[in-house]
């Protein structure tokens, strides 16, 4: 029987997934980055190690990126729900794009005698 030391329990491939044992304020998770280096892509990737959310009643709660990413991924779909319901203040919505009405309308005067012509 092989007995791990508890150091290695929590041994992960990415450094930056490792959760601290010793307590840490919210300002300080928030400094902490899981991955920062450029991907296959050539894009730079920087992975932050806990989102923190602020509630609307004022909490704030740091969220590890591997944990607690179910959580993540149901406030950020919240989120998207509350931006897509919420009422559009745009008052210049326009349903026809009068520029190419206008063209089209023109073409349409200029070759009438063309086709009067013809038939």
């Amino acid at each position: 029987m092989v007995a791990y030391a508890t150091s290695n329990q929590n041994r992960t491939a990415n450094p930056g997934d490792r959760i601290s044992e010793k307590p840490e304020t919210i300002e300080e998770k928030a400094k902490q980055v899981a991955v920062d280096a450029p991907d296959i892509t050539g894009d730079h990737i920087r992975v932050p190690t806990y989102f923190i959310v602020e509630y609307p009643n004022g909490d704030r709660k740091a969220l590890h990126h591997v944990r607690d990413a179910k959580q993540i991924s149901d406030i950020v779909r919240e989120a998207q729900f509350q931006v897509a319901s919420a009422p559009s203040d745009d008052t210049d919505n326009h349903f026809f794009n009068w520029s190419s009405i206008f063209i089209v309308l023109t073409l349409s005067i200029l070759t009438l005698p063309i086709l009067i012509g013809i038939f």
